[in-house]
């Protein structure tokens, strides 16, 4: 269970925004990159970047302002003082960050630190997922701002006196950051209700191997949807006088155990029912990567070989740390560790989180995107785990590396600026190619077996709009080398689609939607233009995030495998021929099947208070170039400054000071 390998599958198993167990500040820390940072000043933000960010980071502003304009309503307050938001390009120059100490691992997403106020996050290469991060942590900006006066530094004890659950404190940030109970939180829901683990809000609070993000989410939106979401507001500022059981009878009027019995109950009414309907993995293909077969609880970024005899991945594996594996590709029985990335400087990490490797046509090689010192760089391990060539890209960073056809180069999706783009590079490590450039997130590329087509991920569409920051759904699109054109495939307008995986024959490509609320495995034919769904999960193919690779389909073997979530851990399954779970082609639910329509219809979850969001925010950029803005001013450059003295920690059962 997930619950036996205490803090490791739940840092793994977060949303972007979420931290660690224990965030310490007030020490230095190694820095590879020196950032000469500038300031974007807003109405209620300083914004802080360095100049090959600028141009994400005055959308960022923008986004700042927009998200303020809603979270202010929610919660009744407002700002007396600009607060600080600082940014990175990537999470390898977040990781570097002398405004917080200790450690930053792949699973941090963003900090808000209390004595101070600072939000601290890098760019994701997507302005959708970047946006529920910076929310989320300026939901803690009002949460702090309210519990110390507007003054930085003040609080402490107050803080410490009410020792608000996360739960309640990342419960409220996700909710007011991605909206109604989406499709990752669902899977939970629906997993703990058949598992008979769904937690009361006891067990919330005070069990430290119970993840309290997906829950958190689920009870915040189940408060929304029942008293309002001026309620949370109400709820976070009633704490100070009436601490966390007080703020829940002044406001809602029930205790938090009647409020934890009916959302129980509302819960598995809501969920139980589709059982009947569903299918387990087990259902439709064959195991693979499990805990009986391979050991441990995770099994991430599955990687078959061409002729599937084997496959490589992330696991704990009965362990604490993430290391890579090579396993039988039939039977999941593990063959070595390829890469033990603990203490080991060359893979100080392997970007698990929205990374996966990639088998050289011959079966030879594996390549991956590993962490050394300031950047990521693009390594080719053999099946031994002997490091053939390390590639230096000279980029912010880069995932999700697929190998030509005829193995001579490589495509990947790299990040620029916090902005992410396509590129090839041979496999020698000349050559380096831009392919798109632009704003759009372009992921998980994937190289057809005929060569003249790369399958990847984007928000490009009709629903995307820059000067507005409205950011569609994830696409399938297509990049036709010869032309360097950029086709968007149609059937992709509704739910995220993501992880695509060319067919042995470039005719037809796997993919992962959850455009019923459940991500299944479809098939895109590409002689038909028709989609397919071959699966309908109980749970869902997710791996360790909403937007981690799980699909990796073996060329020569004709073989399937992807990742499932099912009794708090993720397994891997494969199928042979997966064409033959086809059916009829996929349409969209009728207005007839309302629950599932609605959701089919809507772009992104509805956020609170959304309908209030101004459309354009002007930052003023502080910086000595005029040329940039009319109304720019000169300005001292400045830096974050490192914390000193006192320090507090978020720890599973509350806040902590040190």
């Amino acid at each position: 269970m997930l619950q036996r390998i205490a803090g490791l599958a739940l840092a793994l198993m977060v949303a972007a925004p979420a931290v660690g167990s224990a965030q310490y500040f007030g020490k230095n820390k190694v820095q590879w990159t020196s950032f000469d940072f500038k300031i974007i000043e807003t109405e209620h933000f300083d914004v802080y970047f360095y100049e090959r960010e600028r141009e994400a980071a005055m959308d960022a502003a923008r986004m700042a302002e927009r998200s303020y304009a809603r979270l202010s309503r929610i919660m009744n307050h407002q700002f007396k003082n600009r607060k600080p938001i600082i940014l990175y390009a990537s999470h390898s120059d977040f990781q570097q960050t002398n405004a917080l100490s200790g450690d930053i691992n792949e699973a941090t997403g963003g900090v808000t630190d209390f004595l101070k106020h600072r939000a601290i996050m890098p760019f994701t290469g997507s302005y959708s997922e970047f946006e529920h991060v910076l929310t989320h942590e300026m939901v803690h900006q009002f949460q702090y701002d309210i519990w110390s006066d507007g003054k930085p530094g003040a609080g402490l004890a107050r803080l410490i006196a009410i020792n608000p659950p996360l739960w309640f404190v990342e419960g409220m940030a996700e909710y007011l950051s991605l909206g109604e109970v989406g499709p990752e939180t669902a899977m939970w829901l629906r997993d703990a209700s058949v598992e008979g683990t769904l937690p009361t809000i006891q067990a919330l609070t005070f069990d430290p191997y119970i993840f309290p993000y997906r829950f958190g989410h689920a009870l915040m939106a189940y408060i929304g949807n029942r008293w309002g979401d001026e309620a949370i507001g109400a709820l976070l500022k009633t704490t100070i006088t009436g601490g966390i059981e007080g703020a829940f009878h002044r406001v809602l009027g029930i205790s938090t155990a009647q409020l934890s019995a009916q959302w129980r109950d509302y819960v598995q009414k809501t969920y139980l029912p589709e059982l009947r309907d569903r299918q387990t993995a087990a259902s439709v293909a064959d195991p693979l990567l499990t805990m009986e077969r391979s050991g441990g609880t995770l099994h991430v970024a599955p990687a078959l070989s061409p002729d599937g005899s084997k496959i490589a991945y992330l696991s704990e594996k009965d362990f604490y740390f993430v290391d890579m594996y090579l396993a039988d590709g039939v039977t999941g029985k593990v063959t070595r560790r390829l890469v033990k990335s603990t203490f080991d400087s060359n893979y100080e990490t392997f970007r698990y989180l929205n990374a996966s490797s990639s088998w050289s046509p011959d079966g030879e090689l594996l390549a991956l995107a590993a962490k050394r010192g300031a950047q990521d760089d693009l390594v080719l391990l053999n099946d031994r785990g002997k490091e053939v060539a390390r590639l230096k890209i000279g980029l912010n960073g880069l995932t999700n590396p697929s190998w030509s056809p005829d193995g001579g180069q490589l495509v990947f999706s790299g990040n620029a600026g916090g902005i992410s783009d396509l590129y090839i590079i041979n496999r020698d490590g000349t050559g380096l190619t831009r392919l798109t450039n632009d704003k759009f997130a372009d992921l998980q590329p994937d190289w057809s077996p005929d060569g003249s087509t790369i399958a990847f991920v984007t928000d490009r569409g009709p629903d995307t709009d820059f000067n507005n920051l409205r950011f569609g759904n994830f696409r399938i699109a297509l990049y036709h080398l010869e032309t360097g054109r950029v086709e968007v495939l149609p059937q992709m307008e509704h739910g995220k689609n993501i992880s695509p995986q060319w067919a042995p024959d470039s005719r037809s490509i796997a993919l992962v939607s959850d455009r019923t609320g459940i991500s299944n495995l479809y098939l895109y034919d590409l002689d038909d233009r028709a989609l397919f769904q071959l699966t309908n999960f109980y749970t869902g193919s997710q791996s360790a995030t909403a937007m981690s690779p799980v699909l990796t389909w073996a060329r020569q073997a004709d073989r399937l495998a992807f990742v499932y979530y099912s009794a708090q851990r993720t397994s891997v399954y494969s199928i042979t021929d997966p064409r033959k779970l086809k059916g009829a082609p996929y349409t969209a639910p009728s207005a007839a099947d309302s629950a599932l329509a609605d959701f089919a219809a809507a772009r992104t979850d509805p956020i609170p208070g959304g309908e209030l969001l101004p459309r354009r925010v002007t930052p003023v950029l502080l910086d000595p170039e005029p040329a940039l803005d009319s109304t720019a001013q000169d300005t001292t450059t400045q830096r974050p400054e490192v914390l000193g003295g006192g320090s507090i920690y978020r720890t599973s059962r509350g806040f902590r000071a040190a």
